[in-house]
């Protein structure tokens, strides 16, 4: 009797990719047959507009710094038999139109330019700790279905991205902004999030407006107040797993502790992609409260849709659901595959 021992395989099919020079392929497994085994060397030799695919790995990539602008799509921060994972990415002064999506990155998104970066792009996701934009910026920042630590830093010269449209993420700590005026943040979830979970670092120019957001407490002891100088809530919703009411929101339209009704998170406030859905149920008063009738939360249906696992939409993946353990020399070998296009 042989023994088959199972496994997963990683698939980045044939589609239809426009605006890009050269289309790359890195995988650091050894016996592959991609046009790189060393990410870092395949941005070094990519041109600009290139797109690279990181494929999934049990070994992290490292530290990448970009320096050119440049599309990377990694296969997905969560799946639990492969995941396209890097240390620290690093936007240097000539990674303008760079996006990111797909990665698991168990550090930072550094970006500390002398310049200022335009149209850059954070999607899908997995930061393990922060986001950190620093000096000259970013201009034009659109942070989407991210699964993310913290946003920004307590460092008074840090946050510098004007024009942010900051939406459909799950942050686990807190969201730190400079350029109010120029923010947009709504139909965010905070899960457990820190105290203080918004800072407005220029709360005496003005007030950031958060919208259709969740704050989603598990505290057994503390009465949890989100509020801070220079920040207001509008169509909002709190609620403490825990039991202990939380302050009531400063704003308008929102609903205080009121429990959003997710379809499933195992009763707790960490993050389990295999277990979460954070769609709400039907009777969630959640459901259209948000500013323009939109439900609350990271489901908003705007046309982004959120993937508990990275996956880029576009972006072909195969799993196998069931496979035989053990087979007969000469006997097939049953395997049920499950293929889906994100």
């Amino acid at each position: 009797m042989k023994k088959i021992t199972l496994f997963s395989i990683g698939l980045f099919g044939s589609m239809v990719l426009l605006n890009a020079q050269n289309v790359i392929t890195v995988d650091n497994t050894p016996g592959t047959q991609a046009d790189y085994d060393n990410l870092q060397t395949a941005i070094s030799q990519a041109a600009n507009g290139d797109i690279i695919y990181v494929h999934p790995s049990e070994t992290n990539y490292g530290n990448i710094n970009v320096d050119k602008p440049l599309t990377l799509i990694g296969y997905g921060h969560s799946d639990p038999l492969k995941k396209s994972m890097v240390t620290d990415i690093n936007l240097e002064n000539l990674a303008s139109n760079t996006k990111i999506s797909g990665l698991l990155i168990d550090d930072d998104i550094l970006v500390k330019t002398t310049n200022t970066l335009e149209n850059v792009t954070i999607e899908n996701c997995l930061v393990e700790s922060v986001v950190d934009i620093d000096d000259g910026g970013i201009n034009n920042l659109i942070m989407r279905g991210n699964v993310i630590f913290q946003l920004g830093s307590t460092v008074s010269s840090s946050n510098t991205y004007t024009n942010a449209l900051i939406t459909n993420n799950i942050i686990l700590n807190r969201f730190i902004v400079k350029n109010h005026q120029s923010t947009t943040f709504k139909n965010n979830i905070f899960l457990n999030p820190t105290v203080q979970p918004i800072i407005n670092q220029e709360d005496e120019s003005g007030t950031l407006v958060v919208q259709n957001t969740i704050f989603y407490y598990n505290d057994s002891f503390n009465t949890d107040n989100p509020n801070n100088d220079g920040v207001s809530y509008s169509n909002c919703l709190t609620f403490n797993l825990g039991g202990v009411p939380v302050t009531a929101l400063v704003g308008q339209n929102n609903l205080n502790n009121v429990d959003p009704l997710f379809v499933a998170t195992n009763d707790d406030t960490n993050f389990d992609p295999a277990i979460d859905d954070y769609n709400l149920q039907t009777g969630s008063l959640a459901i259209g409260a948000g500013v323009n009738n939109e439900n609350l939360g990271i489901f908003d249906g705007s046309g982004f849709v959120f993937d508990n696992f990275g996956f880029t939409e576009g972006i072909p993946t195969v799993t196998i659901q069931a496979i035989s353990t053990a087979v007969a020399p000469g006997q097939n070998l049953n395997v049920i595959i499950n293929t889906s296009n994100q």
